[in-house]
């Protein structure tokens, strides 16, 4: 009969330990949630190709004096800008045709490209307006087709909602609730 030494014992014993542990994770499955992204205030700049791809799903542009006028805008620093008008271009006119929309959107001859900044820029103040509310108020982030229609339809004034909502030293501790008693639209009066 052989004696074991107490460091044999040992190691068989912190073998047996690390078998324990590592069937533990056996069958267990790591839950990663999916996290929906928040709406793009302004898209970031995109490259030549990305741009010409966003572009060919919006229009199909035949004639070579857009794609120049493209360039130009292009090498302007306006990609971020004509991605937004491309995405407007989408969003308004989905029974129309984008192409025409988005042709004329970019137009310099008849001045429409300073129109479709302006609109760009508006849209830019938007989305960032209705980030803002979401991240405030901690609203989820799937709310945020509804919190930009909201948005769209008070423009300016959804930020002074926010502040009269989420004014501290007032008391208030449902600031949501607050903020769409506060945005909600009126009756109309029946006579």
């Amino acid at each position: 009969m052989s004696t074991q030494s107490t460091g044999e014992i040992l190691a068989e014993k912190l073998a047996q330990f690390k078998q324990k542990q590592s069937n533990i994770t056996d069958g267990v499955r790591v839950f990663e949630p999916v996290e929906i992204q928040p709406a793009i205030i302004i898209p970031g700049a995109p490259t030549w190709d990305e741009l010409e791809r966003s572009l060919q799903d919006v229009t199909v542009i035949k004639k070579p004096l857009i794609w120049i006028t493209i360039k130009k805008l292009f090498e302007q620093g306006y990609g971020a800008a004509l991605m937004t008008a491309a995405e407007i271009a989408r969003e308004r006119h989905t029974k129309d045709n984008p192409s025409r929309y988005f042709i004329k959107s970019i137009s310099k001859a008849s001045g429409n490209w300073g129109r479709t900044l302006k609109t760009v820029h508006e849209t830019w103040e938007v989305r960032r307006n209705a980030r803002e509310v979401i991240d405030r108020l901690k609203l989820k982030i799937e709310s945020t087709k509804a919190i930009l229609k909201l948005a769209w339809r008070l423009k300016g004034s959804i930020i002074h909602y926010l502040g009269l909502a989420t004014e501290q030293g007032t008391g208030i501790n449902n600031p949501a609730g607050v903020f769409f008693a506060l945005t909600k639209r009126p009756k109309p009066a029946t006579t």
